[in-house]
């Protein structure tokens, strides 16, 4: 397929490349090389192409060369394909070791993007005067509306907005009542600010602010993907399987 056609199969009526214009060659290939990679990290990037199958990867990693064709046959098999591999999306690979024109890898990250969800529910927090009993136990003890005030679920997750970019679901402020008033606990919610792919993993990052006002990496969460689907996503910390719905 000549440059001007895979332009336009790529991007289509989205952006409406013309004939390629210095400039917007330039800009498709920011994009492309968008992804900060640091050492170590053997993930290449590029924008799906027409052509792409469940055994086929059609991949446009250098707007001034042909596309790159990657077997994938053997990824799909194992579920190692995540996203829909959507014409013009950009994509992360994981190349064979052994063979570069097999990718073991593939993760469409537009597929990616948006709001990602899962359901908490608090635990009853223990007082000192409190009888040893079970959660259950001490559930039950409670009036039924007073039980059912407090076992409120609570929706907590991440925006993936773009490269690097995202925001977590779920923040929000304590009535201004005193710590001894409340009687449940909510889990910790992680504060992502930042995130990447490397080596085909995810990994969140929270951000702090060091004395001398810079910003610095305070914490990092490293996930494998599991399962990408439209509505679904599964990651693999090294703690939990967690599942998340789109919002």
């Amino acid at each position: 397929m000549k440059k001007k056609a895979l332009f336009a199969s790529m991007i289509g009526a989205a952006l409406m490349l013309s004939c390629g214009s210095n400039s917007q060659q330039a800009d498709l290939q920011a994009d492309i090389n968008g992804q900060h990679q640091t050492d170590g990290d053997s993930t290449i990037y590029g924008l799906a192409c027409d052509g792409c199958t469940d055994t086929i990867l059609v991949i446009l990693r250098d707007v001034r060369k042909d596309p790159d064709t990657l077997n994938i046959l053997e990824a799909s098999r194992r579920h190692r394909v995540f996203g829909s591999l959507n014409i013009g999306h950009k994509v992360a690979v994981m190349r064979n070791a052994e063979d570069s024109t097999v990718g073991d890898i593939v993760i469409d990250m537009g597929s990616l993007r948006g709001k990602w969800c899962y359901k908490v529910m608090p635990v009853m927090r223990r007082r000192a005067n409190m009888p040893e009993k079970t959660e259950e136990q001490l559930l039950q003890m409670l009036p039924d509306s007073l039980r059912e005030l407090l076992m409120t679920p609570r929706e907590y997750g991440f925006h993936l907005i773009g490269e690097g970019s995202i925001r977590p679901i779920g923040e929000h402020q304590r009535a201004l009542t005193s710590d001894d008033k409340h009687f449940v606990d909510y889990p910790t919610q992680p504060r992502y600010r930042d995130w990447k792919i490397a080596n085909g993993l995810l990994v969140f990052s929270e951000v702090g602010i060091d004395s001398l006002g810079k910003q610095q990496t305070v914490h990092s969460d490293t996930a494998q993907l599991e399962l990408l689907t439209p509505d679904t996503l599964v990651l693999r910390f090294k703690d939990r399987l967690q599942g998340y719905y789109k919002k």
